[in-house]
């Protein structure tokens, strides 16, 4: 089998072609990119199996005309989702994305059957990980009454890089600087609260189902090691790019976000956050207000503590009924810089 893997230099897609290359399915992998330095620093590290190509994935016409093999694997931007979908109709190649286009393309699921190739899309870290915890742990129950998906990590839309407590090993002001980097992405969070308000979660208390505010009374959050902590997210609400599909609960699934920041800047933003929330103050001033925050005191705000219990990236509780009693189980996971994953453990189901 051959596989054209476009951005397989890239955070997702690398790990994903050292893989290819281990199968004896796989007898050549053509690493495309914008950069053909990285392609081919890419292809020397993969070895024999790999060859670099030079190609811009959202130029339709260049790639259908680059197109050989079996199967398109697209690690590569949102951008180059759709054309590169349609250069895999024109040429019969299969194809699979790590991406978050979902909706637009479906639309090309037609075209795709009319000529027999196979078109998988949003099988990336996230949606793609948090879906397959989501199902795994609804799987463990009888009855599902709700998915409740948490994560602790802050996006740079633009770069495709995360924000994680590796950061804050640095000097302060080195981690100043690393915050700044990611704030549109607060920006957008506080908005979606200001907009959207909170979503509730289900949990068992004296024998029966309650909704409660994760945000102000926090919740048991699962850990890799073992055991629980308590922890305060930001924001609640709907799973973003539709995570979590809501037909594995009886009602829909609750994303929690929690921060990656060290317990003293997490706190910051969550009060801000809790002002939102309360209409005491708009969500353009409490971006402003928090950074203003901690670059006053970057010592105070940003070192960590020598105690701090980074809580796992990303963790899913499904809570319902198992043999007609209250019962719940959890997974919880966390991310290496690479994009792959390790630490993934399952909570056993247990009583409430």
């Amino acid at each position: 089998m051959k596989v054209f893997a476009l951005g397989g230099y890239g955070k997702v897609g690398f790990p994903a072609i050292k893989l290819l290359a281990q199968s004896d399915l796989v007898t050549e992998i053509a690493i495309v990119g914008r950069s053909l330095e990285r392609a081919e620093k890419a292809a020397t590290e993969i070895g024999e199996k790999a060859i670099a190509v030079h190609a811009d994935g959202t130029d339709e016409q260049k790639l259908t005309s680059l197109l050989a093999g079996d199967i398109i694997m697209n690690a590569a931007i949102d951008e180059a989702v759709l054309p590169t979908i349609r250069a895999a109709i024109r040429t019969g190649m299969h194809y699979c994305d790590a991406n978050v286009v979902i909706e637009q393309a479906l639309q090309l699921a037609s075209e795709a059957e009319a000529v027999g190739i196979i078109a998988i899309v949003a099988n990336g870290v996230s949606p793609g990980i948090s879906n397959l915890m989501g199902v795994y742990v609804a799987r463990q129950l009888e009855e599902v009454e709700q998915l409740q998906l948490g994560r602790a990590d802050i996006y740079n839309f633009q770069s495709g890089r995360e924000l994680t407590p590796r950061q804050w090993l640095e000097e302060p002001r080195q981690s100043l600087t690393a915050l700044h980097e990611f704030r549109p992405f607060i920006a957008w969070m506080l908005r979606r609260l200001q907009d959207n308000g909170i979503r509730t979660v289900r949990v068992y208390h004296d024998g029966r189902w309650e909704e409660t505010d994760p945000v102000r009374s926090g919740l048991d959050v699962p850990m890799t090691q073992g055991g629980t902590i308590t922890s305060y997210p930001y924001v609640s609400g709907d799973p973003l790019f539709g995570s979590l599909s809501p037909g594995l609960s009886r009602v829909p699934p609750v994303e929690m976000l929690f921060s990656p920041l060290p317990p003293q800047p997490h706190d910051v933003l969550r009060e801000h956050a809790l002002r939102v929330l309360g209409g005491n103050i708009d969500s353009e001033t409490a971006t402003k207000s928090f950074y203003d925050t901690v670059e006053s005191d970057p010592h105070r705000w940003l070192t960590l503590p020598d105690d701090f219990v980074p809580i796992p990236k990303m963790w899913v509780r499904a809570v319902g009924r198992k043999e007609g009693r209250a019962a719940h189980v959890a997974a919880a996971g966390s991310q290496l810089p690479c994009g792959t994953w390790e630490g993934t453990s399952l909570r056993a189901w247990r009583w409430l």
